[in-house]
Order: C-alpha cells, then sequence, then structure tokens
C-alpha cells in the first residue's frame, strides 16, 4: 500500500544519507522529530505505529530536505505519503478535518475579512470554485462506490 507512494530505492539512499537532518527546521526544533525513524521503519514494513504519531504531520513541506538532496528526494515525500494513508485510515488531527470541512463548505480554508480588505482598498475576492469542487467531489465518489460495488460483485 505505501510502496504505492514511495520510490524504496530512493528511500533506502535517503535512509543512508541523512544530511538533510541538520536543516530540516522541524528537526532542529521540534523535540523527539527525526523522520529518519520513520523511513528506517518504511523500509522495515514497521510503519503502521507511526500512523497515529504526531510526528508525520509535523513536516513543514518547507522542501529543505529536497534542496539539499542529491537525488531530489527528500524525507519529506516519506511525511507526505504517511499522511496521506494515515488520512485514508480516517487518522488525523482534528485541524485536518476542520479544515477540509470549512472547504467543502466554502471553496476557501478561511473567509476573507471583508472589513479589512475594503479598509486596505482591496478587491472582494474572486469566487470560490465551490460548485465546481462539488460536483468534481461528487463525481469521484460515485466512482468509487462503482469501484466498491464492482470489487464486491467478483467476490
Amino acid at each position: 500500500m505505501i510502496e504505492e507512494h514511495l520510490d524504496f530505492n530512493l528511500l533506502r539512499k535517503c535512509a543512508d544519507c541523512g544530511a538533510c537532518y541538520n536543516v530540516c527546521p522541524s528537526c532542529l526544533y521540534i523535540e523527539g522529530y527525526d523522520p529518519r525513524a520513520v523511513i528506517k521503519d518504511i523500509l522495515k514494513g514497521d510503519f503502521e505505529k507511526w500512523l497515529h504519531s504526531e510526528h508525520i504531520w509535523q513536516c513543514l513541506e518547507c522542501h529543505q530536505c529536497l534542496e539539499l538532496c542529491y537525488q531530489h528526494y527528500g524525507f519529506e515525500n516519506a511525511m507526505t505519503a504517511m499522511r496521506l494513508l494515515a488520512t485514508k485510515k480516517g487518522i488525523h488531527p482534528a485541524q485536518v478535518k476542520r479544515g477540509w470541512d470549512m472547504f467543502v463548505k466554502t471553496g476557501r480554508l478561511g473567509e476573507p475579512a471583508m472589513g479589512q480588505r475594503k479598509r486596505l482598498g482591496l478587491p472582494e475576492p474572486k469566487k470560490s470554485g465551490k460548485e465546481e469542487f462539488l460536483k468534481l467531489l461528487a463525481i469521484y465518489k460515485e466512482r468509487k462506490a462503482q469501484e466498491k460495488n464492482r470489487g464486491e460483485a467478483e467476490l
């Protein structure tokens, strides 16, 4: 499952190198944050325990690791894959769910402060695209349901 989202050959090289650890803001300032441990467990096939860890959500996606990495892979890729897998299993911080709910409801991750925009002489924000997003989401959900039904019919 996680193999679909990661290149294990590059991940092994990443685990062996670890040069980016010393430039990663999360590694430098968050006690206990060590993506190398996550990567080693991914490579051993023992990554499930990390799905419930706050550490996979603490990558800032600042791309420092990618900029330094000679193979342009970086441990950001591992953290992103772990977050995706956790989310698919319904495991995520509450603020991720609140952000998703806000996005579905409004088409934005937050509401613009219209009074402040007016005081600053800024134009009204463009339409969010919420309707188009909801249409795409409905199509996606319908296709997933069809795939599930086909899979069950084959059993």
